[in-house]
């Protein structure tokens, strides 16, 4: 794909939309349908906010966003997605122009994005933008479209295990696991975001519970 950018110092809003192009089409062959396009495209409009209220800049952040999930297009380890995104990230960042330390702070976010670093502000937002797509009514959902493979709750002991039971057994494992996102959360920004996402969560859990225990 070529990303010629002639201006230099800037990466132009139609270089960004190349690069978004290319990687919708990568994501949209791989078929992912909890870390497809979608969720990207929430994960942009998060870092946007985050960006903006972090003091971060928002070109890189925009491309990190973009490019923190194309390693799940190639098969390979859950844990080792970040490190394939920043293999695939690293070609289309040198078309752009953008000085050498910029590119490398985008591929470090995007390589680490997966992990408990928090070295730079770059890579702070790009984690928490990636962990606020898995709290609130968007989190329930995309945890029980990730594990739809799976029953949805143990019916001996519904909504219970507070995430520890690893891997999932019950599409209410990843949930509650995912609900611990909050505790990891970077920036004052994410965790004011968060708030009600993760009280939402926590009702709606209670209000599972409560609607099996009267079919009791």
């Amino acid at each position: 794909m070529p990303v010629q950018e002639q201006e230099t110092g800037r990466v132009t809003a139609e270089a960004i939309a190349k690069v978004e192009s290319w990687v919708r089409e990568t994501l949209d062959q791989a078929g992912s349908m909890t870390h497809g396009w979608l969720h990207t495209e929430r994960v942009r409009g998060h870092i946007r906010v985050l960006a903006r209220a972090e003091g971060v800049d928002p070109i890189l952040a925009e491309l990190a966003a973009l490019l923190h999930d194309v390693g799940r297009s190639q098969p390979g380890p859950e844990a080792e997605h970040g490190a394939r995104s920043a293999a695939l990230a690293e070609p289309i960042l040198a078309e752009l122009s953008l000085n050498d330390a910029d590119r490398e702070a985008v591929l470090d976010a995007i390589r680490w994005h997966n992990s408990k670093r928090n070295d730079t502000s770059l890579l702070c937002v790009l984690r928490d933008a990636d962990m606020l797509d898995g709290l609130g009514a968007v989190g329930i959902v995309r945890a029980f479209m990730s594990r739809s493979n799976l029953l949805p709750y143990d019916p001996g002991a519904p909504f219970d295990g507070g995430g520890d039971r690893w891997p999932a057994r019950y599409s209410s494992d990843q949930l509650l696991g995912q609900m611990k996102w909050y505790d990891w959360l970077n920036t004052a920004t994410a965790r004011e975001i968060a708030s009600s996402r993760i009280r939402f969560m926590k009702a709606f859990v209670a209000q599972v519970q409560q609607e099996l225990l009267q079919d009791d």
